[in-house]
């Protein structure tokens, strides 16, 4: 996803090249895709920018450095991030051990929890404890969480009504605040997508005082080390009617879904009005997908502009398991635009 936010002049490091048609449409769309190149094919000095921050340019190719993968490690691990948020999040949450340590914290505690492996993305590791009938659950930990240790949180469910997400640059351990994104989550908590733009976004003067006391009781916890973008995930609920704020449901230092779309949209420079989004839509499991006449389609018939972020299959043609896309509609227009796209993707 970097192709769609690079500059003419940059050379983006890929294991396979990108079609043709893929890189004509990132031009067609007003983008300026740098040059694709396999490891190995280029040499001398270069400044690297990456999704995380794990590796350095040695003699053309990535090598990992120790110091910024345990500096990584650190910022992202959520049970770091307890440390982070202490005395900043509503929602008990502890850190869980060993399968002795889940079977006796399940028998003391109120019921529904989310158990969340310590490193994962777009809320797909993680799972839900709603009643003691799901303690067949127990045997995902290892699969879908990646063994032991995990995060314990009190899960709010139904009553989770508004995720947002606040971009930040990192630099010598000082956070710069960019801005707010409203993210797409389903019902079960994983993210779906996530847009910007039109008018001032709901709920932002509830959530962004808290976040700011949160950033500035962090300051002292982020290594100087590290240089780069961060994104904090969190989200509104309501307990016995009333509005509560999570501040934080976790910090991510990597360009995160919300940065490229931030990125992207300074490329596009729409109108204010104008609300952006991106979508991760899986591909289809029954039949075959037509992404090409799908877009064109969905442009014409809901008057929208759908751009293509990723590639929906590799060269040999095999699907990959997810495609991103980039949509600009009018903001009265967007739940309807959301629902629509979803379906045709998926139909």
């Amino acid at each position: 996803m970097f192709f769609p936010i690079s500059r003419e002049e940059d050379f983006i490091l890929v294991e396979e090249l990108p079609s043709e048609e893929l890189y004509s449409h990132w031009k067609d769309s007003g983008f300026t895709p740098g040059t694709p190149h396999l490891e190995g094919g280029l040499l001398g000095e270069v400044n690297l920018l990456e999704w995380g921050c794990r590796n350095e340019w040695y003699e053309g190719r990535l090598v990992e450095d120790p110091i910024r993968t345990e500096t990584s490690r650190y910022l992202n691990s959520k049970i770091t991030q307890l440390d982070f948020r202490k005395n900043h999040s509503p929602l008990p949450a502890k850190v869980i051990s060993s399968e002795e340590h889940l079977f006796a914290e399940l028998e003391e505690v109120k019921l529904p929890i989310v158990l969340k492996s310590e490193f994962g993305l777009a809320g797909r590791n993680h799972i839900i404890f709603k009643s003691p009938s799901d303690s067949w659950k127990m045997s995902q930990v290892n699969k879908r969480l990646f063994g032991f240790p995990v995060v314990a949180e009190s899960w709010v469910g139904e009553e989770r009504f508004f995720d947002f997400s606040t971009l930040w640059d990192v630099n010598d351990g000082e956070f710069f605040y960019l801005t707010s994104t409203a993210m797409l989550v389903d019902k079960e908590g994983v993210f779906r997508g996530i847009r910007i733009g039109g008018s001032e976004l709901t709920f932002a003067a509830h959530f962004l005082p808290p976040v700011m006391d949160l950033v500035r009781d962090t300051k002292g916890f982020i290594p100087k080390e590290y240089s780069g973008p961060c994104a904090i995930d969190g989200f509104l609920f309501r307990e016995e009617g009333r509005l509560q704020i999570q501040p934080v449901s976790e910090f991510n230092f990597r360009y995160s879904i919300g940065r490229i779309l931030w990125e992207v949209r300074k490329k596009r420079n729409p109108k204010p009005e104008v609300v952006s989004g991106i979508l991760i839509l899986p591909y289809p499991k029954q039949g075959s997908l037509e992404e090409w006449s799908t877009i064109k389609r969905l442009e014409k018939e809901l008057e929208i502009s759908l751009i293509l972020l990723t590639p929906v299959r590799d060269l040999s043609g095999k699907p990959y398991q997810n495609a991103v896309v980039y949509f600009e509609t009018k903001e009265e227009n967007e739940p309807s635009v959301v629902e629509s796209i979803w379906q045709s993707w998926m139909d």
